[in-house]
């Protein structure tokens, strides 16, 4: 094993959060520490000059960070940290462009001419979120730990050489040590990455490097497009004759335009933030959680293109979606379709679909974003990709993009959603986050009619429909309730009430020549925490019954 430790020199840290540009980051995310030692690995680049021992060693020290950006999420422990004041600044603007040739400047080019003298530029915006960092000796530094890494004695080396090389994390004034050990540096991690961990409640989402990282930072800093426009730029306009037009062919075929003064330059982009992590305490990982027999970790689906569909489209997507995957279904497990035999229902638990809408906020509205799947605990994540091979995932793994057909409502086309930082309803935790308080988004449909009649013995009803509730909760092995509400209203803004009408759920279509049956809206308190995703009821498996946590225990 090895790790790196952190110290933040001048006991200030200033690196902004990749959500908010108002709000400092803390702890530095795996991927920042990354892209700092990439930052290093570059500014050292040895000259021609440097002979080719300094260029061999260079060259390991890129191997070392491919190597490093192919291990498994580090373990870490960060000391405590205290925000800032955030102060808005204003900072001069980049330097503006020149005339070539200052003897000859128009009157229409002085004003830009002039943007270069101190005065007469303008400033834009900006702030520096920073926090101070507590703590003493050991207990100041922050660590990542690869218990399971094995790095050579080459790659130990280099990364070693290449820790030393950085000066910073975060911003120029993020002054920082960073140093390689084999040992954990007299501290054990304090957090681990958890995948039962949520952001809110026992865990925080950190942005890890991952295999081809590199090259990616590589391909958004653009470096050498952006030499070999000024290159070729410079050489046109200070060349002549034969040299002059070698250059401009130069320039075409490079850039695939002719060259021109006013023709833009190559821009750097910012990376994109990567993959994600949850992390949580170490005590908490081993925390024995009360689940559902679903997965927390869902497959979510965003939508690409097609028509905004509210709740009330939940049966009609569910379907198509279904539809789509079970294409060529032939040999599938019965986890999978749903299905023992042919026409016969499956005998345990299986996949459930359901819609992923924006509800419970101010201006919520109801419409569906994207689709998830939820997989049975039991099923292994080698499996579920075997069964979503070709649907979902093409032959080597790479992203499908399903087009789902749906008659008047039309037509959708999905991916993966793989954002670090995707919208609320889009993100596993919004469903799955552990609560003892649950309401339902879709109406859940009882498994059985009530004998009494809801409008004339209405106290008898609900305790009837409340006991069918708590036996669909003890059905998935949920501790009992310690109360259940119902009513034709959800709890949560902008999901539609549970019967057909303007603002209403159609009913869950069943077979044909059977009655409907009832759907309620409910309210779901447990003794204690439990993970989601929740879904109760016949619908569970067709996006009826989703319910999303409500908050803590009610009083």
């Amino acid at each position: 094993m090895f790790a790196l430790g952190i110290e933040f020199i001048t006991g200030v840290a200033v690196m902004t959060d990749a959500a908010s540009r108002e709000k400092a980051e803390w702890p530095p995310h795996p991927a920042r520490v990354f892209m700092a030692l990439v930052a290093a690995h570059y500014e050292t680049r040895p000259l021609p000059e440097d002979g080719p021992a300094a260029e061999s060693a260079w060259v390991v020290e890129r191997a070392a960070l491919e190597w490093l950006e192919g291990q498994s999420p580090p373990k870490m422990n960060w000391p405590e940290a205290s925000p800032r004041d955030v102060v808005k600044v204003y900072v001069p603007v980049n330097d503006p462009g020149v005339p070539q040739n200052p003897a000859r400047v128009k009157a229409s080019e002085m004003r830009s001419a002039l943007g270069v003298m101190p005065e007469q530029r303008s400033r834009q915006e900006r702030t520096f979120p920073a926090l101070y960092v507590g703590g003493e000796g050991v207990h100041r530094h922050v660590y990542l730990h690869w218990h399971t890494a094995e790095p050579s004695a080459e790659i130990l080396a280099a990364l070693t050489g290449l820790a030393r090389k950085v000066n910073r994390i975060g911003h120029s004034s993020s002054l920082a040590q960073v140093w390689v050990s084999e040992m954990e540096g007299g501290c054990s991690p304090d957090y681990e990455p958890n995948a039962k961990a949520t952001k809110t409640r026992r865990g925080v989402q950190l942005r890890i490097p991952a295999p081809g990282f590199l090259t990616e930072l590589d391909q958004c800093f653009n470096a050498g497009e952006i030499d070999d426009f000024y290159e070729l730029s410079a050489a046109i306009l200070t060349g002549t004759g034969a040299a002059k037009a070698q250059a401009q062919s130069a320039f075409i075929e490079r850039f695939g335009i002719v060259w021109s003064k006013s023709a833009n330059a190559p821009v750097r982009l910012r990376p994109s933030p990567g993959r994600t992590a949850h992390y949580s305490r170490v005590d908490e990982t081993q925390a024995a959680n009360v689940s559902t027999v679903f997965d927390s970790e869902l497959l979510v689906l965003t939508k690409l293109e097609g028509p905004m569909l509210g709740l009330e489209s939940t049966a009609a997507l569910t379907a198509a979606l279904r539809g789509y995957l079970l294409q060529k279904g032939e040999g599938k497990p019965e986890w999978f379709t749903g299905h023992s035999a042919p026409g016969e229902p499956a005998t345990g638990g299986h996949m459930a679909l359901f819609p992923l809408a924006f509800v419970g906020a101010e201006h919520a509205d109801g419409h569906i974003l994207g689709l998830a799947l939820a997989f049975p605990r039991t099923i292994p994540a080698a499996e579920r990709a075997v069964c979503l091979r070709g649907r979902l995932f093409g032959s080597s793994g790479e992203d499908l993009e399903p087009e789902l057909v749906m008659g008047k409502l039309g037509t959708w086309t999905l991916r993966r959603e793989e954002r670090s930082l995707p919208p609320l309803a889009l993100r596993s935790a919004t469903w799955c986050e552990p609560s003892s308080v649950w309401a339902s988004v879709t109406p859940v449909v009882l498994d059985r009619h009530p004998k009494h009649d809801q409008q004339t013995e209405r106290a008898q009803w609900h305790d009837e429909v409340a006991a069918s509730i708590a036996q669909a909760c003890e059905r998935q092995a949920l501790p009992k309730p310690e109360l259940i509400d119902v009513d034709k209203t959800s709890w949560h803004r902008g999901a539609p009430r549970s019967r057909p009408g303007p603002g209403g759920m159609p009913w869950l279509p069943g077979k044909e020549g059977t009655a409907h049956r009832q759907q309620v809206h409910v309210l779901i308190q447990f003794p204690c925490e439990v993970q989601g995703p929740l879904l109760l009821g016949a619908g569970r498996f067709r996006g009826y019954g989703l319910c999303k946590p409500l908050g803590s225990l009610l009083k």
